[in-house]
């Protein structure tokens, strides 16, 4: 067991130091993103200015907004593509003579590609909460619970990545899988505008799926819009999508990797 999270550190920390390697894509990544915010918080304030919009006044949206923000650039920074192009160019063939689980494999790569992105996530917010001063969680515990559920977007995020990646078995193509993926995720999470915006038909079929936790379910937590029990029950929720994505990959996986071609053989 101790052997098999050594392995898992090395991989993390591989991506890790991969990413470290592009220090621009940093800078890009936190000038995309702050300026993204900064828009954001620019349109909200306007769209706020004479009072509350389906429970958001313009305190509450600051936080939401710097929320969006953080899961945003942990879960769009990631490194899909190099799980994706092992399928694509073959790779995979000499990965599964290896005695690593593969999939275990490419979540300690994700992960770890996934924390490259924290110092940016920092940075962003230090200065969000410099220049806007948005309010602190609605109570500790509610700060509390909203780490357990930041904590729980990585396996998410992965557990979402991956088991879309495998779709590159029978496409040979990935590009527009990971568009229609990203769109998805920004739409129902709450990413672009909140839930409670929304139709409720389509807050229903937005709750019947994993991307509201990404967003939706922290900033609910933290701005106190549910109880402690209420907390407790999404992240629950979150926790259950979690390993149902990675048990749901591995049946799919299982079928996919009889679709493996190395050359057009």
């Amino acid at each position: 067991m101790t052997s098999a999270f050594a392995v898992d550190r090395a991989f993390a920390a591989i991506a890790f130091k991969r990413r470290l390697a592009y220090k621009a894509q940093w800078a890009v990544a936190l000038i995309l993103g702050g300026g993204a915010m900064l828009v954001s918080m620019a349109m909200w304030r306007e769209l706020l200015a004479g009072g509350a919009l389906s429970g958001y006044d313009w305190d509450s949206m600051r936080a939401y907004i710097i929320i969006g923000f953080v899961t945003a650039t942990v879960v769009f920074g990631a490194a899909d593509w190099q799980v994706a192009d092992r399928i694509l160019d073959g790779h995979i063939a000499v990965d599964l003579t290896k005695p690593v689980d593969f999939q275990r494999a490419r979540a300690a790569e994700y992960i770890g590609s996934m924390i490259s992105t924290v110092p940016t996530v920092l940075v962003g917010v230090l200065g969000a909460w410099l220049l806007f001063d948005p309010p602190g969680p609605a109570t500790p515990m509610a700060g509390l619970l909203t780490a357990v559920s930041f904590v729980l977007v990585f396996p998410l995020a992965f557990g979402l990545t991956y088991l879309t990646v495998l779709v590159c078995f029978w496409t040979k193509r990935y590009l527009g899988v990971m568009w229609l993926r990203e769109a998805l995720l920004g739409f129902f999470s709450g990413m672009v505008i909140p839930l409670a915006f929304m139709p409720s038909w389509l807050q229903a079929i937005a709750w019947a799926l994993p991307f509201p936790h990404f967003t939706t379910t922290p900033a609910a937590i933290y701005l106190g819009r549910v109880d402690t029990a209420g907390a407790l029950g999404l992240l629950a929720a979150e926790a259950a999508w979690v390993l149902g994505l990675w048990f749901g990959a591995r049946i799919v996986f299982n079928h996919a990797v009889k679709k493996v071609t190395v050359h057009g053989g």
